[in-house]
C-alpha cells in the first residue's frame, strides 16, 4: 500500500481515489473548496462534483497542502488547466524529492502557451525527471464504477510512466507507457475544443455525417498542431489522441459536447461557463490554441469557428458556412509534410 495524494477535488480527482483504494492504496484527496471536507465527512459522498459514489471513510479529504502531501509516494494533480500553476506552486515545498508526480490536468497556459508539462517544469523543479502526464478516454463516472477504462501515460525519459503503470495498472484501468509527452498532451487538450463544436453541430441537428467529418477533420488540426511542436504524428492514433476524442466528441457526459449544445440553444458562452461549476476546458484552451496556430502558422479552422464562437458570439450557421466553403484543400495537406 502506497500513499496517494489526488490534488484536486473534482469529478475526475474524486473517481480516482476511490480507483486507488480498490487498487489498495492509501490516497487523501486535497481539496480548494473550503467547505468540501466537511460536506464530504457528513455526507459521506463528493455531492458537488461525483453525486452518487459513496465515499469511504479512511480516504481523507483535506484543504491543507502539508496534510496532503505528507509521506505521500505519488501525487497526482487533477485540476483544472487554468489553476495547475498556482497550485504547483503551492505544493512545491510540501512534496518530497523522490515523489512520483502525474498530471491529469488537459489544456494550455493562457497568455505562455505553456503546455502542463512546462507548467509543472517550472514550478516543480526537483522532480522534473519523475513527472508524467495521463490522458486518454475516460470519464470519471466510468472509473468510479469501475468499468473498463485504457489510459495513456507519457514521460520522457519513460522510466517515470513505468513506475507509475506499475503502481497503479490493473485489469479495470489498463495504463499504456509513452514518451511523446507533446503528443499525449496536446491530444488531451485539443479534443476539448474539437468537442465543443460537435455539440454544436448536434444540437443544430447536422447529423451524424457531419459529426463525423468534425472528428476527423479535427484530428487532422490536432495533430498538425502537435508535430508543430514536436510530437510524434503516431501518437495522435493512439489512446489520448483518437480515442479521447472519440469519447469527448460523442459521449453524453462530456462537458464541452454539452457546452456546444448549449450555444446551439442561442446561450452565449461567457454566460454558460458562469453558471457552471465544473470547468469545460474546450472554452479555457480554445483561445490560446488559437492565438498559437497564428502565431506557428497551422492552419486550424474547426478551432478557429469555436474560438469566434465562443469569444466573439459569432453566428452558429456563419461558422457552420465559412467551413464548408472553404477552398479545396489536399485531405493530407499539412500533416504528410510537418507543415
Amino acid at each position: 500500500m502506497s500513499k496517494v495524494t489526488i490534488i484536486g477535488a473534482g469529478a475526475f480527482g474524486t473517481a480516482l481515489s476511490l480507483y486507488m483504494r480498490r487498487r489498495g492504496h492509501n490516497p487523501t484527496v486535497w481539496c480548494f473548496e473550503k467547505e468540501l471536507p466537511d460536506l464530504v465527512r457528513t455526507e459521506k459522498e463528493n455531492k458537488q462534483f461525483l453525486p452518487g459514489f459513496e465515499i469511504p471513510e479512511d480516504i481523507t479529504f483535506t484543504t491543507d497542502p502539508v496534510e496532503a502531501a505528507d509521506g505521500c509516494e505519488l501525487a497526482i494533480f487533477v485540476v483544472p488547466s487554468a489553476y495547475l500553476r498556482p497550485t504547483a506552486r503551492l505544493f512545491a515545498s510540501h512534496i518530497k524529492k523522490g515523489t512520483l508526480i502525474l498530471s491529469a490536468a488537459k489544456g494550455i497556459e493562457n497568455g505562455t502557451y505553456a503546455l502542463m508539462s512546462q507548467v509543472l517544469e517550472s514550478e516543480l523543479h526537483e522532480h522534473t525527471s519523475a513527472t508524467a502526464f495521463l490522458s486518454g478516454p475516460s470519464f470519471a463516472k466510468d472509473v468510479a464504477r469501475g468499468l473498463p477504462t485504457d489510459l495513456s501515460c507519457a514521460s520522457n525519459p519513460i522510466e517515470a510512466a513505468r513506475a507509475i503503470q506499475e503502481m497503479i495498472h490493473s485489469p479495470e484501468l489498463r495504463i499504456y507507457t509513452n514518451s511523446d509527452v507533446i503528443g499525449v498532451e496536446t491530444g488531451g487538450a485539443l479534443k476539448n475544443v474539437i468537442a465543443i463544436a460537435c455539440g454544436v453541430a448536434d444540437g443544430l441537428g447536422l447529423g451524424l455525417s457531419a459529426r463525423a467529418s468534425l472528428i476527423t477533420r479535427g484530428l487532422a488540426e490536432i495533430t498538425r498542431l502537435g508535430t508543430k511542436l514536436g510530437a510524434d504524428s503516431l501518437t495522435f492514433q493512439g489512446l489520448s489522441g483518437v480515442g479521447d476524442l472519440i469519447l469527448t466528441c460523442t459521449g453524453d457526459l462530456s462537458r464541452n459536447r454539452t457546452l456546444g449544445m448549449k450555444l446551439s440553444q442561442g446561450m452565449k458562452a461567457s454566460e454558460i461557463i458562469a453558471g457552471q461549476l465544473a470547468v469545460a476546458e474546450g472554452y479555457v484552451t480554445a483561445k490560446p490554441v488559437h492565438d498559437l496556430s497564428l502565431s506557428l502558422g497551422v492552419e486550424m479552422p474547426i478551432s478557429e469557428a469555436v474560438f469566434r464562437v465562443c469569444y466573439e458570439d459569432y453566428d452558429l450557421r456563419g461558422a457552420v458556412n465559412s467551413l464548408m466553403t472553404r477552398a479545396k484543400k489536399d485531405e493530407f495537406s499539412g500533416i504528410k509534410d510537418n507543415d
